[in-house]
């Protein structure tokens, strides 16, 4: 099940069809959850909305996704999902590449396309990697982070729970980002930045709480 039903829900439907066709019969999606009820029955992209009592029907073997990138509604749904009793799938894009060792992933974890992470890494419960990032060796990316598309991460890079990153946004080696903390598509992160604030800019700098 993916919660969320919007544009990057439909894309994590996509990520599960390529995971589908690296590794057949791997995962069987039964369809979008929205928390409202305006879109139950209507179908997306071939796959149905779904309303919470078809959701009941699939327990307890039922695997969710949460396909939202504001880390708040996300830790939410989440929260939704588990009273509920469902169990969190990882999703890692077959072009993924990573050091199958020393790298780890949380459960919820969505991993898009083309993403590179090198060497003892911690990827935390229900994180965002979009497409196309990088992380370097030995960072931390906490629960509920969501990373957007492009954004590169160098090594030492500790990025706090529920944090934020915007499109495209890089970091220096050995800074830490604060939990909740928002930083700007295509900032530069020189320093740490501490929770809670909205960072953008080359370099990025404190614009707002």
């Amino acid at each position: 099940m993916i919660l969320g039903a919007g544009g990057f829900a439909r894309e994590v439907a996509w990520l599960v069809a390529d995971i589908n066709a690296a590794r057949p019969g791997s995962w069987k999606i039964v369809g979008f959850w929205e928390h409202g009820t305006e879109r139950v029955g209507q179908i997306i992209n071939g796959i149905p909305v779904i309303g919470v009592n078809n959701v009941i029907n699939y327990l307890p073997k039922l695997y969710a996704v949460v396909a939202i990138g504001d880390p708040k509604i996300k830790e939410r749904a989440v929260h939704q999902a588990q009273a509920m009793g469902c169990q969190f799938a990882t999703l890692i894009h077959p072009t993924v590449q990573y050091d199958r060792s020393t790298v780890t992933f949380g459960p919820g974890a969505i991993i898009c396309a083309g993403n590179i992470l090198t060497v003892n890494i911690t990827i935390g419960a229900h994180v965002i990697l979009n497409l196309d990032c990088t992380v370097g060796h030995d960072s931390v990316i906490e629960d509920y982070v969501t990373i957007s598309p492009g954004c590169h991460l160098s090594g030492y890079t500790t990025i706090r729970r529920s944090a934020f990153l915007g499109t495209g946004a890089v970091t220096i080696q050995k800074v830490e980002i604060g939990a909740g903390t928002v930083i700007g598509a295509g900032a530069v992160v020189v320093r740490d930045v501490p929770p809670g604030v909205t960072a953008i800019g080359v370099p990025a700098k404190v614009k707002g709480v």
